[in-house]
């Protein structure tokens, strides 16, 4: 006896009278089968095929695009892949489809997963990074949101016609939320005015972390030390800015890998008629990645959920950079000791006991004592000096 007819055989029965376990029993049935093909035949009599199978399959699946979507996902990996300068994983996808009107913009699994059924995925492609040395480095003050900016610049870039452009970029440590600016004329009260405008939409770290370019430490002198702009803006902010070691610049790493992707996924994949269509386009970008990336660090998570309910600091947009050194604040610079002893300071270089070369420091200079200390990992203070600060900016 087929199926259908069993159902039907077990509803006449029950009709009949006989108990739901009798008739279990007899058709090799369970007595809950049988109540609920007598309850589907209360409901459906109606209906000839009340007895009939049917898909328990769901009748709309969420994980499920449809075909015009999915050729969309592959002809914008198949334009990005064409460019050799140009990154093609789910972010870059995802602007790709932003800039052709695509709303909304799917989700970076259901791209990976179209990508991966379609037979074109690739495994990330990892650069050689660094290899450490098994030396013990300094660890980070704050990973908090908001805590430890890490701070660089992507340039020279051009547009056509030879327009030249540096771009700003900065990121949070602890969120990965990015803000960065364009700047045309690279000089180094611009550059502090230009991060005084960042922090007035981000909001004011803890620490600003950069790399030793003069553009943010400011010129050498042989007679006194001088710092520059930005360094006199972090100071007169409460902002205390840090150095990384001389080359080596994945100390920043986090800033470093953003460069990248700014390059390759926003820069590289468009044509841009002129500064002004740069700078609209490069801040949607931003604010692109910051409510769309997706980081493993943050379980998943992106920028802007890491900072949904938190409090920012925001810095006033009517702020103007200090143009002397404010007489308050500290500077930290991380140096590595070589076999030479040396920790160079931007010009002044200290020597130290040959008992504490091969590992890494830093010297708190002090503002207002313009003093310096040099302090080991273990918090011991290796040197104390004089420092001798001028107030003109460089």
């Amino acid at each position: 006896m087929s199926e259908e007819k069993l159902r039907k055989e077990a509803v006449r029965r029950r009709l009949a009278g006989e108990s739901p376990e009798e008739i279990a029993v007899s058709l090799g049935r369970t007595a809950r089968w049988v109540r609920k093909w007598v309850a589907r035949h209360g409901d459906e009599a109606h209906d000839e095929g009340w007895a009939e199978g049917r898909s328990r399959a769901p009748h709309s699946s969420p994980t499920q695009i449809d075909d015009g979507l999915r050729h969309q996902i592959l002809a914008a990996r198949e334009r990005l892949v064409a460019n050799p300068r140009a990154q093609y994983g789910s972010l870059a996808i995802q602007w790709e489809l932003r800039r052709l009107g695509v709303d909304p913009i799917p989700p970076a699994r259901t791209i990976e997963r179209v990508l991966q059924r379609a037979g074109v995925s690739r495994p990330r492609r990892r650069q050689a990074g660094y290899v450490s040395k098994g030396v013990p480095y300094p660890a980070p003050m704050s990973v908090e949101p908001g805590a430890t900016h890490q701070i660089d610049m992507v340039g020279p870039r051009h547009l056509f016609g030879g327009v030249e452009f540096h771009a700003l970029n900065l990121i949070d440590v602890g969120s990965h939320e990015v803000g960065n600016d364009i700047i045309e004329v690279v000089r180094p009260p611009l550059i502090a005015a230009s991060l005084a405008g960042i922090w007035s939409r981000v909001g004011m770290p803890t620490v600003a972390q950069f790399d030793n370019h003069a553009n943010f430490r400011g010129g050498i002198q042989p007679a006194y030390q001088h710092f520059g702009p930005v360094v006199a803006t972090c100071l007169d902010l409460g902002v205390t800015p840090r150095f990384i070691p001389l080359r080596e610049p994945w100390r920043n790493g986090i800033v470093e890998h953003f460069n990248d992707v700014w390059d390759k996924s926003f820069f590289r994949t468009e044509v841009f008629a002129g500064v002004g269509h740069l700078r609209t386009e490069n801040a949607a970008f931003i604010a692109f990645h910051n409510t769309h990336h997706r980081y493993a660090a943050h379980g998943g998570g992106t920028p802007a959920a890491i900072w949904d309910g938190r409090l920012r600091n925001p810095l006033s947009v009517d702020y103007q950079p200090p143009t002397r050194l404010p007489a308050q604040g500290r500077i930290e610079v991380v140096r590595y000791i070589r076999s030479n002893r040396r920790v160079d300071l931007f010009g002044k270089r200290i020597t130290v006991d040959e008992n504490q070369t091969h590992q890494y420091v830093t010297a708190i200079i002090k503002v207002r004592a313009k003093k310096v200390i040099v302090v080991n990992l273990d918090g011991e203070i290796i040197h104390n000096d004089a420092y001798e600060l001028s107030r003109i900016l460089r």
